[in-house]
């Protein structure tokens, strides 16, 4: 019995430990799995480790990772450089991957500001991050006209059609009378600006647009600043990609101009009107009476545009590396327009114990070939070339033209002139840090950029013939002997930064991010041109310079020393306070007046974080405001001492030289100043699926330098020679409004949503211009109505349209304008007081939507960008309905006449040319709001399963894309975005003989490849 007793005891102990075994057995696992990036490239390197234990691993080559024993309540900690950490909780499950996200890419992620980083979540300033994939979507020669449309506050604008043409940004309002782009900072270097940058090398972008976040930048910040960090490399497997790109631009809109026979029949009715003036029934080309030349058709085109862009990258566990390679050959829509861009990059970063070291190097070249300004709407009635292939123009009573005036052939200028501009450029940083101890690090930055810049323009003489009815040829234009002008210019700025950073958490609730500072710039630039006829050795490239010529030289240098701090403070991360002191000594004063200080306050509260907050369906509430001060020094370095100027033409091999004196003496101009206040509301909703800001707004800024009439002192007029008047620091602007933004992003299994849209109200108004400074009128238009269309005065937005207000037609056909007094007026009867505003060439809103869908291995985007509540100033309407010796639309046609009453044009007649109804007035105004289809692409990324069949091949997507498809305005010329450098002409499209702004319709395919 004790036997069998005993015999069950083993057994059931038996069992008992086998039970116990199998469910010590079942509790730990064997996980697998495979670790990828954002674009699911295997990752190398990943660490791999069992939270709260020493147990890990390293992926291989190809992402995968295996762990043994792994208990299933365990969480897997996956860690990267430069990638977010991810906690996984295991969950008893055996296969687990994961795809990684670069650090700038979670929903609280790390922005870049200025000499650091911060999280969006305890961010207190306005600033803008742009996404870089976004950018790099669109097909374009600049990366900033790629801007355009994608945060609020930021207004971009190009001139269209020629190849490479410069791009204007402008944040939350122009603030100056002078300069009014912002800093632009590449890697902590100061850049002239994105043109030299490849889109393909840019990891991030922000723009910081209120005093607090740019006031640690000083007295360079008051216009915003524009930060750019490129790529550096990632541990791992070497990584090279290949994306190259052909395009098809077309011209996105053509005028509807008269044929030589249209042409005839108004020419006539112009006459008809004008006594002084001949019938011209031979107004038909006189060679080919069946011919009628398209000026537009041979001056816009059809041009193809190619880019290339190779990059290796990699690493090892202590270093980095990324390389790149660019180019991009575009040939504009206008004529002779081309635009070459070369550019080559290496980043790479080191690390050994408490050391880290940084090095960014950029090289690019660029040659941009630009044609002549030239009118492009001649008469249809003039051919372009006699049978010969010899040019024709038209002369003074041959019978051409109505007002019997010399027309000059545009397509004679624009092939003979030969005219390049070509940029070479560097731009580098080296950063070295080291950690002193836990949380404080010291860190040395040197960054610079050098630009080197060369002009080439070369006129041969030539002559232009015409042939009226047979007779022997007949030399018409002749330009004179042949000209040739260059010039060099070298621009090189450094920056030297001295910084100490202490970054902790105490008892796990007091976080400190602390900054000082020192900064140490200077600033070279040195010109030097020669411009003369010369002596043509029938060799293109052999020439001699004789005669007189004009030889120019300029040097301007200047230094900034300057001593910065700054605060950022979070409890919690519940309330937040940032402060910011900086301090400049700028070389461009005069004794007295270098100092500035530009100091900042914000404050934040996560409401969210409050432990009574307590909602599903709000996910984030986020107030904040912020104060701050920024300078600006948009003065040459000397004007401070006297200039003289000598343009007198200089004879080669004599010393006939002399000059005057064109600027006194300024020594009491000091800074202009920039003070900005902001307050926000951020909103995130079902786990920040939505996303929503609103924010307000206030920048004035004061000290501005205008040009006073008579001397602060006296009252006494001045009279300098050249027409140079000084500036003194006496106005006031100031811009004010609203900005909204809203993310919505969702996925469902294989789909992808995501919506972002941008929008802000702005309004802009001169407070004050000062005691002595006169209304600012704009460009002098002396080739169209004689005057200026554009006035800044207090009380009004900077640059408003000036002029008379058009309310009907007589019975002679003749405009009747709005006088002063209430009465209507014809043009001979109004005075200069009987001018009033009439338009407002700044956008009250400008906005952006842009769309991404993604379903499995298809991508789809499309961006939408416009404006609204601003006019234009057409100009190009002078030539087009009262220079009649060019070509006119066709709804001219349609002018009054004594049987045609009912219309809104005003009589043809050559007394309009003179003044009359071609006065500057509401007839030029249009409405200058559009929505623009901006940027729309498709794009497929093969599968893995079929790139694993070809050996060495990651990645593989192929995409197509338009640009401009299709633009809904009601300007009547070429294009709504109209742009100018200068800002008191601002809004006037056709500004003397420049051709109208076109942009281009853009038709792209193209692939990238990852090896």
């Amino acid at each position: 019995m004790n036997e069998y007793l005993l015999t069950i005891r083993n057994i059931v102990t038996l069992w008992l430990l086998c039970l116990g075994t199998s469910s010590l057995w079942a509790q730990t696992l064997e996980v697998k799995g495979r670790v990828t990036d954002d674009s699911n490239q295997p990752l190398m390197g990943v660490s791999v480790v069992v939270k709260g234990t020493t147990q890990g691993v390293s992926t291989d080559m190809e992402g995968n990772y295996t762990l043994a024993n792994v208990p299933r309540g365990a969480t897997l900690e996956i860690s990267y450089i430069g990638m977010i950490t991810q906690k996984i909780a295991v969950n008893g499950r055996s296969l687990i991957n994961v795809q990684m996200k670069d650090e700038n890419q979670q929903l609280d992620e790390v922005v870049v500001v200025g000499y650091g980083t911060q999280k969006k979540s305890s961010m207190t300033a306005a600033v803008s991050s742009v996404s870089a994939k976004e950018v790099q979507k669109q097909v374009t020669a600049n990366v900033a006209s790629a801007l355009q449309g994608r945060t609020p506050g930021v207004e971009i604008l190009q001139r269209g059609g020629i190849a490479g043409a410069e791009v204007n940004i402008v944040v939350r309002g122009a603030g100056s009378f002078g300069a009014t782009a912002p800093l632009y900072v590449i890697d902590g270097a100061i850049a002239d600006g994105l043109d030299a940058l490849n889109p393909s090398d840019i990891e991030s972008i922000e723009i910081l647009k209120d005093g607090s976040a740019a006031a640690i930048y000083g007295s360079r910040a008051a216009n915003g600043v524009v930060l750019v960090t490129t790529k550096n490399g990632k541990s791992g497997k070497t990584i090279v990609e290949v994306d190259a790109s052909y395009s098809y631009q077309t011209p996105s809109k053509m005028l509807d101009m008269m044929n030589a026979e249209q042409w005839r029949t108004f020419a006539n009715q112009v006459a008809d009107n004008s006594p002084a003036y001949d019938r011209a029934p031979q107004n038909v080309n006189p060679t080919d009476p069946n011919r009628s030349t398209d000026w537009q058709d041979l001056y816009y085109r059809n041009a193809p545009m190619s880019s290339f862009n190779a990059s290796v990258s990699g690493g090892g566990e202590n270093s980095t590396f990324n390389t790149s390679l660019g180019y991009v050959r575009q040939e504009g829509i206008i004529i002779k327009s081309e635009y070459d861009k070369y550019n080559a990059r290496i980043n790479s970063t080191f690390k050994k114990g408490r050391f880290s070291l940084t090095e960014k190097l950029s090289i690019a070249n660029t040659k941009k070939v630009a044609p002549p300004s030239v009118r492009t709407l001649e008469m249809p009635t003039i051919p372009v070339t006699d049978e010969n292939g010899r040019y024709i123009s038209t002369a003074a009573s041959k019978g051409y033209s109505i007002t019997n005036s010399n027309i000059s052939n545009p397509l004679a200028a624009i092939y003979k002139q030969d005219a390049f501009t070509r940029n070479t450029s560097a731009t580098g940083s080296l950063s070295g840090a080291f950690k002193l101890m836990k949380g404080l690090q010291y860190k040395l930055n040197v960054a610079g950029t050098y630009v080197n810049t060369n002009t080439y323009k070369h006129t041969p003489a030539y002559n232009t013939f015409f042939n009226p009815d047979g007779t022997p040829d007949a030399k018409l234009n002749q330009t004179g002997r042949t000209s040739l002008s260059e010039g060099r210019a070298e621009h090189f700025n450094y920056t030297i930064d001295n910084l100490l950073t202490f970054n902790r958490t105490f008892q796990k609730k007091h976080h400190f991010d602390v900054l000082l500072g020192t900064s140490w710039m200077r600033d070279f630039y040195r010109k030097n041109s020669i411009s003369s006829g010369v002596n043509d050795l029938g060799a293109p490239t052999v020439k001699t310079y004789n005669g007189e010529g004009v030889v120019g030289s300029n040097q301007l240098n200047s230094a900034l020393l300057s001593f910065f701090g700054r605060l950022n403070y979070d409890y919690n991360n519940k309330y937040l306070l940032s402060l910011s002191l900086r301090r400049d000594e700028s070389s461009k004063f005069a004794k007295g007046h270098r100092v500035g200080y530009f100091p900042s306050a914000s404050v934040g509260w996560n409401i969210h974080s409050e432990p009574w907050f307590d909602t599903e369906l709000l996910s984030k509430l986020k107030v904040r405001a912020s104060y701050g001060e920024l300078g600006a020094n948009f003065i040459d370095p000397y004007t401070f001492l006297n200039l003289a100027y000598g343009p007198v033409p200089a004879i080669f091999g004599s010393s006939r030289q002399y000059g005057y004196v064109t600027r006194f003496a300024q020594q009491d101009l000091t800074w202009e100043t920039s003070i900005t206040s902001n307050a926000a509301i951020e909103v995130g909703v079902l786990n920040n699926m939505l996303t929503f800001t609103a924010e307000y707004f206030i920048k004035r800024n004061n000290n501005l330098l205008a040009p006073l009439e008579s001397l602060p002192s006296s009252g006494q007029t001045i009279t300098i020679n050249k027409g140079a008047v000084p500036n003194y620091n006496t106005a006031s602007v100031e811009n004010k409004g609203l900005e909204f933004s809203l993310e919505f992003r969702k996925k469902w299994d294989d789909f992808t949503l995501n919506f972002q849209t941008n929008l802000t109200y702005m309004q802009n108004k001169v407070l004050a211009l000062g005691e002595g400074v006169q209304p600012i009128r704009g460009e002098l238009m002396s080739a169209k109505f004689n005057d200026r269309p554009t006035i800044t005065k207090e009380g009004l937005p900077i640059g408003t349209f000036w002029g008379y207000k058009v309310v009907g037609i007589n019975d002679q056909g003749d405009f009747l304008y709005q006088a002063k007094d209430g009465t209507a007026k014809l043009a001979k009867q109004l005075k200069e007081d009987d001018k009033q505003v009439i338009g407002n060439p700044t956008p009250d809103f400008t906005f952006g939507y842009n769309l991404n869908l993604n379903y499995k291995n298809w991508d789809f985007t499309a961006f939408f960008q416009g404006v609204a509540g601003n006019e234009i100033f057409n100009a190009e309407k002078y030539d087009l309905y009262f220079n009649y010796n060019s070509n006119a639309p066709v709804d001219a046609l349609n002018s009054w006449t004594p049987t045609n009453r009912n219309t809104k044009l005003p009589i043809a007649k050559t007394d309009n040319y003179n003044g009359g109804n071609a006065l500057p007035s509401t007839f030029y105004i249009e409405d200058g709001s559009y929505l623009r289809l901006k940027n729309v692409q498709i794009g497929y990324t093969f599968p893995e399963t079929l790139l694993k069949k070809i050996g060495g091949l990651r990645s593989l997507r192929i995409y197509g894309s338009a640009q401009n498809l299709f633009t809904l305005t009601n300007y009547s010329l070429y294009d709504p975005e109209v742009s100018s450098n200068a800002l008191f002409n601002k809004g006037i499209d056709g500004l003397e003989a420049n051709a109208p702004a076109i942009n281009a319709r853009v038709y792209n395919m193209g692939l990238k490849l990852t090896f």
